[in-house]
């Protein structure tokens, strides 16, 4: 069933995870127009990004805002499809290691640091001068920038190599040793580079083993209990960097 007239669904601005209530207005083969909730932003920009919840199925609407007229929003559909099918290429930092069938297993989570802060400084107090308040948002900005780098350096990614990974919010595959075999339990460490970089540690299986050459297995993984939160990050990514490849490629269409 697919997104309708009438329906309550939630949505986000990307690359934020804050998801927010409205009422479907219309939808057809080009554009989506919502009825925002009181809880929704006060601010919307022409040409940013918007996440679709269908609330009756497992999929996602992938959008760009074309305007807004009160709490009217209309929206160019761009990407629409099932929860972790949407897959692309890249390149970054990946670590590994087998888990015992029987051992217990953390949760799935991002490195500390990402879209935290140190204290709250949103709102300034009119006691403290703006100067001193800037002072206080630049230090609270840099600690937290400082913390999420330990954060990923403990995890030891910053020294991890790079490989290609073709990833969606339901796994992963890339290239693993010969010690890896179909059924294998795996914890990952990943650092999807974003501005800034994300950090992301997921439980996953070896749902596909294939001998490559020199005792290379390509891997395909599945991911195990991912949260919604993470699971929301690897969805954003993907749909940033394939709207960055097709971006790229259409660039070099105007100098052909």
């Amino acid at each position: 069933m697919a997104l309708s007239s009438g329906e309550k669904t939630t949505y986000c601005l990307i690359p934020g995870m804050q998801r927010y209530n409205a009422t479907v207005q219309s939808v057809d083969a080009d554009t989506i127009s919502l009825l925002l909730s009181s809880d929704s932003p006060a601010v919307f920009a022409r040409g940013q990004y918007v996440m679709i919840a269908d609330s009756t199925e497992d999929i996602d609407y992938y959008s760009e805002i074309l305007s807004r007229e009160g709490n009217d929003l209309r929206l160019k559909r761009v990407w629409t499809g099932k929860r972790g099918y949407f897959r692309v290429d890249d390149v970054f930092q990946v670590i590994y290691r087998k888990l015992a069938v029987d051992a217990p297993r953390s949760e799935s989570r991002i490195y500390a640091g990402y879209g935290e802060e140190i204290s709250d400084l949103n709102t300034a107090e009119q006691t403290v001068s703006p100067l001193l308040w800037k002072m206080l948002s630049d230090i609270n900005a840099k600690l937290g920038l400082l913390l999420e780098k330990l954060s990923i350096e403990n995890e030891g990614l910053t020294k991890a190599e790079r490989i290609a990974v073709n990833i969606s919010a339901s796994g992963l595959r890339f290239a693993v040793g010969p010690e890896i075999e179909m059924g294998d339990l795996l914890e990952v460490k990943m650092l999807l580079p974003t501005s800034p970089v994300v950090g992301i540690v997921a439980n996953t299986k070896v749902v596909r083993a294939e001998k490559q050459s020199a005792g290379v297995i390509d891997a395909s993984l599945q991911f195990i209990d991912l949260t919604e939160e993470v699971r929301d990050v690897i969805i954003q990514y993907a749909l940033r960097r394939q709207r960055d490849i097709v971006r790229h490629y259409r660039e070099q269409d105007q100098y052909t």
